[in-house]
This record gives structure tokens, sequence and C-alpha cells, in this order.
């Protein structure tokens, strides 16, 4: 563990290049898969009728959002284009929460197209300007984090379901002996 965080940190620092200003290009990538990673997600979490698995996603993105933000603030990093908030990426932060949410919720294979999306959005953020190197590793970083904290893998034998009733909710737990 010692071993990662000092390799994260020598990747930090030498993912730093000086401040320039240069002309962002529309991000056609990353854009639009901030908002589908997190719902393919929690779509996923639907499907496995997995009621606390949502519920430990909305928890890691929340925190990982609220992360991203404070540092935002706290850092004050400039963007590769001179405008906004650079470090760390939030792009990258909730795709990064979402697929490291389905990798330690429901295991590795079902991660791994997740894991993809979120390296292409990490690479078109930088791609376009939006972000210098550093920016997307920290948020990447944040959002793993965040949802490896949160999230425990799911028990195969215990279903949890929630079920819109005419005069209110019903939650359904079963369990296998």
């Amino acid at each position: 563990m010692k071993r990662m965080v000092l390799a994260a940190a020598a990747t930090l620092c030498a993912s730093a290049p000086a401040c320039a200003q240069v002309v962002p290009r529309p991000d056609r990538i990353g854009d639009p898969l901030r908002y589908l990673v997190p719902a393919a997600a929690a779509a996923f979490s639907l499907y496995e009728q997995d009621g606390g698995g949502l519920e430990e996603l909305g928890y890691s993105l929340a925190l990982s959002q609220g992360t991203t933000e404070a540092l935002k603030h706290i850092v004050r990093s400039r963007r590769p284009d001179g405008t906004g908030l650079g470090f760390p990426s939030g792009h990258t932060s909730v795709v990064f929460a979402s697929s490291t949410f389905i990798h330690e919720r429901y295991g590795f294979a079902p991660a791994l197209p997740f894991y993809a999306l979120s390296v292409a959005t990490a690479y078109s953020r930088v791609h376009t300007h939006h972000h210098f190197a550093k920016d997307v590793v920290g948020g990447a970083l944040i959002g793993s984090g965040s949802a490896y904290s949160l999230t425990h893998p799911i028990d195969k034998n215990t279903k949890a379901s929630l079920g819109v009733l005419p005069d209110g909710l019903a939650v359904v737990l079963s369990t296998k002996w």
C-alpha cells in the first residue's frame, strides 16, 4: 500500500506541467460519459435487484464529488485553457467511483467495461485540454478511494428489493440458508 501511495505521488509530481494558455476542444467523449457511467452502474444495481448496492453507489458518488469540489477550492489549480479550477477532475472522479463500485460490489469481470469507459473519459479530458494529467490522476484516485471505502461485496445469498404499493413502499429482503 505504501508503494502505491508513493507511485501515485511520483506520478502526480511528474505530470505537473507548466500552465499554458491553450484552446479547449469540445469534449464529445468525457462530457456524456460523466453521466452515462454512473447511470449504467445504477442500472446494473437495479438489474441485480440490489437496493443496498444502489445506496452504496449513491454514498460513493456523493463522497467523491464532495471531496473533488472541496479540493478544487482548496488547491485552486487552473485548467490548461486558463479557465476554471482544474485539480482534481470531477468527470474522472465520478466515473472512477462508479467503476470501482461495480468492481468492489460485483467483481472484476463486470467492472472491465466500466474501467475502459473511465480511462476513455480521463484521456478525453486531457486530450481536449480541459485538464492536465495530474488532474485526472487525482480525480481517479479520489473516485476509486471513495467507492473502495464505502462499498462492500454483495452477498450472493442475500437479495434486497424495493417495490411500490398503492399505499406505500415495500422492502423485500430474502436470503438462502
